[in-house]
């Protein structure tokens, strides 16, 4: 658990093979604020031009719609990485010492398979919109180029969950468990 005082989360230990894994993690987090802080511009000179000048920004809604994901997806490969995502640990206090770094190799496969399936799908999607050219309502903007950056987006977040099982494959001793 991060200590409440220190907002910074300490990367997992990493040898030099994940410093790169590590650094375009960051990267993409990086643009994910980006995109926030872009949003947030959006939203404010909307509500702006909606209640004091009676007229919206025209598509912000839209906009909005498409950077929402965006966001997401920049920032999954890290939050991956540093364990930070959302985890239910009802279980994990029976769990002995010696199976917590098995567990986390399971866990961590899982959800490399899980979000493989949807990168795959998402690709599959991307593909459609591509042939059926659909777009936007409002901008008319191409939907495919959307959907399939969030497939290789969610194709680095695989890599950052095998980075992981990496990781927890040549830890020594009980995993190194921190609970």
């Amino acid at each position: 658990m991060p200590d409440p005082e220190n907002l910074e989360m300490p990367a997992p230990d990493e040898g030099a093979g994940m410093r790169p894994v590590n650094a375009v993690a960051i990267l993409l987090s990086l643009i994910a604020c980006l995109f926030l802080f872009g949003m947030m511009v959006l939203t404010f000179a909307d509500v702006i031009g909606r209640y004091l000048f009676l007229s919206p920004l025209p598509a912000a809604y839209e906009i909005v719609s498409l950077i929402m994901p965006a966001i997401i997806f920049f920032a999954l490969p890290l939050t991956i990485l540093r364990n930070i995502h959302v985890t239910v640990d009802l279980l994990d206090s029976f769990v002995p010492g010696w199976l917590v770094r098995y567990q986390g190799i399971v866990t961590n496969a899982v959800g490399a398979i899980a979000l493989g399936l949807v990168s795959w799908r998402l690709w599959i999607r991307s593909e459609d919109q591509y042939e059926y050219q659909e777009v936007t309502d409002e901008l008319v903007l191409d939907l495919w180029p959307f959907s399939a950056a969030m497939s290789v987006l969610c194709a680095v977040a695989v890599l950052a969950f095998v980075a992981n099982i990496a990781r927890l494959a040549i830890q020594r001793g009980d995993g190194g468990a921190s609970r």
